[in-house]
């Protein structure tokens, strides 16, 4: 695995290499500007796997390093670790919405560090073997990016969306906020009601679509809030709201459907494309540690669920005819 290490503390750029030699990891390049990383990473001549990145430096910093790391088609998928002796939640904050991947304070330690690396290693190794579908932003017609066999549970990447991230990178967000004993948010998730129905009669193109509309509804009705989201795969969302943003669920659920009943969304074929929403009540992230922390997305997409259960057991019954691919 490549990295490139970019950090303006000379004691940092001896020292980092050291370390991941001794996790296996020894094809390091470690540059002492922020500056000089950009320049590395707009060559042809390497690709580099993983990137460690400090945050405050002199002239451009890590976080504006990493947001424009991820307008360079090759980058936009690349684990990204921040390093720096910054926990406060603004900080955690600005470097997860630029893209950031994760997150590491220092002094560093090489257990933590190894663990960070090894995560990265497995992303890397993954989407080698796998694909990953996306979502290009913009208004231009969508292209197919699955590669048979697509799955519903497939995560789609959307850009175009400054407060979407990946999954992992939602997960890591919470577990960075309860290392740095940072409470107060909330967790809420969201269900596209019939994205296995959408899934078995559209096509991979037109799923897509689906989710980058409610995407699109989601971030229309958070926009006045401080928010980070990400689409976990299975028509799901999940948001982490910030503390003393007000979010009730079923009025967030009537906005997000008003938005989506607004779009008139379609099939190629010109018939009914029709995406319903169910919001679950907020779950507060636990604060015992890091793993705890994680497990409030799976509590989070239990009451998203159980809402949706709720709604088709008082909705009268409807018969669906659903036409194969």
């Amino acid at each position: 695995m490549k990295i490139l290490l970019v950090d303006d503390d000379p004691l940092v750029l001896e020292l980092v290499p050291l370390m991941t030699a001794k996790l296996g990891y020894s094809d390091v390049t470690a540059v002492s500007s922020a500056e000089r990383g950009w320049q590395l990473l707009n060559t042809d001549n390497v690709i580099y796997d993983c990137l460690l990145f400090d945050i405050v430096m002199p002239g451009m910093d890590g976080v504006e390093l990493c947001g424009l790391t991820r307008t360079i088609a090759s980058y936009r998928k690349t684990p990204i670790i921040m390093l720096t002796l910054m926990a406060g939640q603004s900080y955690i904050d600005r470097a997860f919405k630029a893209g950031a991947t994760d997150y590491v304070t220092k002094p560093l330690n090489i257990v933590e560090l190894g663990a960070r690396l090894r995560m990265a290693d497995e992303v890397v190794t993954a989407r080698q073997n796998a694909s990953v579908a996306n979502i290009f932003s913009g208004h231009q017609p969508l292209k197919a990016s699955h590669e048979p066999p697509f799955s519903l549970a497939d995560e789609i990447e959307i850009t175009g969306f400054g407060k979407l991230v990946s999954y992992a990178s939602l997960g890591n967000y919470l577990a960075q906020l309860s290392r740095a004993g940072l409470g107060g948010s909330r967790v809420i998730a969201i269900t596209m009601d019939q994205s296995e129905a959408i899934y078995l009669r559209g096509s991979p193109d037109e799923f897509d679509y689906a989710v980058y509309e409610t995407a699109d509804a989601i971030c229309e009705a958070f926009k006045t809030r401080d928010f980070l989201a990400a689409y976990k795969g299975s028509g799901i969302f999940v948001i982490v709201i910030a503390q003393g943003t007000s979010a009730l669920p079923h009025d967030m659920e009537r906005e997000i459907q008003y938005l989506l009943d607004e779009k008139d969304i379609e099939y190629d074929d010109g018939s009914p494309l029709d995406i319903n929403v169910s919001v679950g009540s907020p779950v507060i992230p636990s604060l015992n540690n890091a793993r705890s922390a994680i497990r409030t997305c799976d509590r989070a997409i239990a009451r998203a669920q159980n809402r949706r259960e709720q709604k088709i057991e008082v909705s009268p019954t409807v018969n669906i005819r659903i036409v194969g691919r």
